[in-house]
């Protein structure tokens, strides 16, 4: 004879229940993360625009990858040229470590990728793009065609370099020592020191 008790029957509906809930929830979470990667990949190719923040956290997780903040800190003038040349090789970096290191996950970037991690550090380090010629620019730029769009628009037109250039508070290096150089001209950001062979930019 079969059981039909209570406890039998409300086992019975706890389970489908459970099991409804895990599909209805399943449903919802699905799409929510198809359409975060959504998002992400078109913000990577260009077709959606990284916010100020977003932009600043991308730099710090992609450059991280390689060294610490405080080698990014250290970049300036005297290392070499502008971030605009330089973030392009990151891509080249990347690659050397998938190499070397295959047990670890590094995430490369997109050329927009690059084109936004260059205003933020622009912003926060230093630009002096206006420190070199044009022609030996675009020289070094080489393929980079989304790079030598940005290179082109004025530095007061990029959103995200201008938007960061107001965060005193993130700002490091170069530009960290830009108001001591406006409060005591005389006196050099390093403290008088002159530059040494030790003095290596982050790539």
């Amino acid at each position: 004879m079969r059981d039909f008790s209570l406890m039998k029957i409300l086992r019975t509906l706890g389970t489908a229940l459970g099991g409804a809930l895990l599909i209805a929830a399943g449903i919802m979470i699905v799409p929510i993360a198809a359409g975060n990667y959504i998002i992400r990949e078109a913000k990577a190719e260009g077709y959606l625009a990284y916010t100020p923040v977003e932009a600043y956290n991308l730099a710090n997780r992609i450059c991280t990858q390689c060294h610490t903040t405080e080698r990014i800190k250290k970049y300036c003038m005297r290392c070499g040229p502008p971030f605009i040349v330089l973030v392009p090789h990151m891509q080249t970096f990347i690659e050397n470590y998938r190499v070397s290191k295959p047990g670890l996950k590094i995430e490369n970037i997109t050329e927009t990728q690059a084109a936004v991690i260059v205003q933020v550090w622009n912003a926060l380090v230093g630009n002096w793009e206006a420190d070199f010629r044009e022609d030996d620019i675009i020289k070094m730029l080489g393929n980079y065609e989304i790079l030598k769009t940005l290179y082109r628009v004025p530095q007061d037109k990029r959103y995200i370099e201008m938007a960061l250039m107001g965060r005193e508070d993130l700002k490091v290096g170069y530009m960290a020592d830009m108001k001591k150089i406006l409060q005591n001209p005389e006196t050099p950001p390093d403290g008088g020191h002159e530059p040494n062979a030790n003095h290596h930019h982050p790539h």
